[in-house]
């Protein structure tokens, strides 16, 4: 539904029960003024008969022009109002009533039968008549249901016409209002259509109104943040396919300069000692032992290509040995200038594989970034598992006390190692934040779900 329309419907919904209410307070009022009149009129005639049997009492009248109804009939009645005399046995013994001119009643009937359901329809009061303890008799006053319905209808009939002119205006004053205070809203509406279209650069203006200007920014924001992601995730793209073509190359000049060569190699030697053992030559077991030299070194070269893909320790010893590993040829490495150290917490034997292998990765990264640039004394990992909101989550920390990045090479930031941790932290949908610590130094802090899709 349209915002507008639903302000004023709700606008006039508003109204229609501000005038139901004014309304039957209105009626309420008359049916109080009713009962007040009746009551008034049964005392002033309880009180008259009073009178009576008193002057009865003392001889200064006689029984028999008790009641004297004469008296009764000076009072003015409104229209439909009756006073009635009930002996003790309740039994009428007079009565006086104002008649009703239906002719001139105007109220609808179902606006009677509401008021008689309603309200009190005769708003009857009574007044007993007791001289000296003993009961003479009970004075009611009561009136008309249909005279007093066509009274309160006579009170709020001038309303309805007013009311309903004044609901009608207010109909169309509050659209204009709400039209013109909600008029951004179709600025807004675009900008929304355009972003979700992929439009990344779309900006909404400046608004008078507080809270549109506070969509407005956010709005802003959003765009700027999400052209920014676009933008980042457009060059991290780019990297990626560039650090892999450089990995490719690396494997290929290896395999060239390295394994191709010895393979080369091993062949020529390998014909050489074909060639002696034909002629029976002295020297073809000096040849056999240079090939089986030749093929120890193809070996080792292969089992460094091999550990450079994939370590084989984590296969092996798993990824809490194969870390404590990595520290430690660090810290052989650094000759006491630099202290590695590592801290596990939580039972890390279930973490899968490929998981397994971000990790040892990014952290053999964080390591060597360290070792060349940082200058610190100590570099400590931190790798804890823990439970939050019933799932196992991985969180990993490398902070270093050295000299952060006023001297440290900022373009490691932006470098291949950085892309490289970016894009595992993003495989394991996780979070990453790398940048200088509060106290000093350098920190590295990632956390992901243990559970694959979590």
């Amino acid at each position: 539904m349209d915002l507008k329309w639903l302000l004023v419907r709700r606008i006039v919904l508003v109204a229609i029960a501000c005038f139901v209410f004014g309304s039957a307070f209105s009626i309420y009022r008359t049916a109080i003024d009713v009962q007040r009149q009746n009551n008034q009129l049964a005392e002033s005639v309880g009180r008259q008969l009073d009178l009576q049997l008193v002057r009865i009492q003392t001889a200064l009248d006689i029984a028999k022009r008790f009641p004297d109804w004469d008296l009764v009939t000076t009072y003015a009645l409104q229209p439909g109002q009756c006073v009635q005399l009930f002996d003790a046995k309740g039994a009428v013994l007079r009565s006086s009533c104002e008649g009703v001119n239906n002719a001139a009643v105007s109220a609808p009937e179902w606006f009677i039968a509401a008021y008689k359901y309603f309200l009190n329809a005769e708003a009857s009061a009574s007044r007993p008549l007791q001289y000296r303890g003993e009961p003479h008799g009970m004075v009611v006053a009561s009136s008309d249901p249909v005279a007093t319905a066509a009274q309160a209808w006579t009170t709020i009939s001038p309303m309805l016409g007013l009311s309903a002119f004044l609901i009608a205006t207010l109909c169309v004053v509050t659209y204009w209002v709400i039209d013109r205070a909600l008029a951004p809203t179709k600025d807004i509406l675009a900008g929304l259509n355009r972003l979700a279209q992929g439009d990344l650069e779309c900006r909404l203006p400046a608004f008078h109104l507080a809270e549109l200007n506070r969509i407005s920014e956010v709005f802003n924001a959003l765009s700027r943040d999400l052209s920014k992601a676009t933008a980042d995730r457009a060059e991290l793209a780019r990297k990626l396919v560039d650090a892999q073509e450089q990995e490719r190359l690396h494997i290929a000049r290896e395999l060239h300069d390295d394994v191709a060569q010895q393979l080369s190699g091993i062949n020529a030697v390998a014909a050489c000692v074909r060639r002696k053992v034909n002629r029976n030559d002295v020297t073809a077991a000096q040849d056999a032992s240079e090939l089986e030299g030749m093929t120890s070194e193809l070996i080792v070269s292969l089992r460094k290509t091999l550990a450079y893909l994939r370590p084989s320790e984590i296969d092996d010893l798993g990824l809490i040995q194969s870390l404590r590993s990595l520290v430690e040829k660090h810290n052989i490495l650094a000759h006491g200038a630099t202290h590695f150290s590592l801290d596990t917490s939580g039972d890390l034997a279930d973490l899968s594989k490929e998981a397994s292998a971000h990790v040892y990765r990014i952290v053999q990264e964080a390591l060597t970034n360290a070792a060349k640039h940082a200058q610190a004394h100590n570099v400590e990992v931190k790798l804890n598992k823990y439970r939050e909101k019933g799932a196992d989550r991985i969180e990993l920390a490398v902070d270093d006390d050295g000299c952060g990045m006023t001297t440290q090479d900022k373009s490691a930031m932006s470098g291949w190692g950085m892309i490289g941790m970016r894009e595992r932290v993003l495989a394991l949908s996780g979070r990453f934040a790398a940048g200088p610590n509060p106290a000093g130094g350098f920190g590295l802090h990632i956390e992901f779900s243990a559970q694959p899709g979590q």
